[in-house]
């Protein structure tokens, strides 16, 4: 009799591990695929906020260049910008500006997930 619950408990215990390892790694997806890229983009319009007013538009860049820049090397910000890829030239795409950062998920025992994101903020 023993023997039979002492099988379950197994059981469980296997069907627990599994089942936290399930939402650890669906926590993780979420947090990379959605969750970060939002914080980028939203850490990206506060800054824009700040120098929207400013006209014309090449100073409203290079004054925004200034602040993120400031921003980027701050303890306020997001891990993901900390660590985002310094862009070639000044960073913008004609009037968008880019930050480009990689991501992982990595799991013993599961094949890595790694992809580069990136982000846009038009200035126009």
């Amino acid at each position: 009799m023993l023997d039979i619950l002492s099988r379950r408990n197994n059981l469980y215990a296997i069907l627990l591990a599994i089942l936290i390892l399930v939402v650890s790694v669906a926590v993780k997806y979420i947090n990379v695929l959605y969750w970060t890229p939002s914080r980028v983009s939203s850490e990206l319009s506060e800054i824009y906020e700040e120098v929207e007013g400013i006209r014309p538009v090449s100073l409203r860049k290079a004054e925004f260049l200034i602040k993120w820049g400031e921003y980027r090397n701050s303890d306020g910000c997001s891990n993901a910008v900390h660590q985002s890829l310094f862009p070639s030239g000044t960073g913008f795409e004609d009037n968008v500006y880019v930050v480009s950062y990689p991501d992982s998920i990595e799991f013993p025992g599961l094949p890595a997930f790694r992809r580069q994101f990136r982000i846009e903020k038009p200035m126009g």
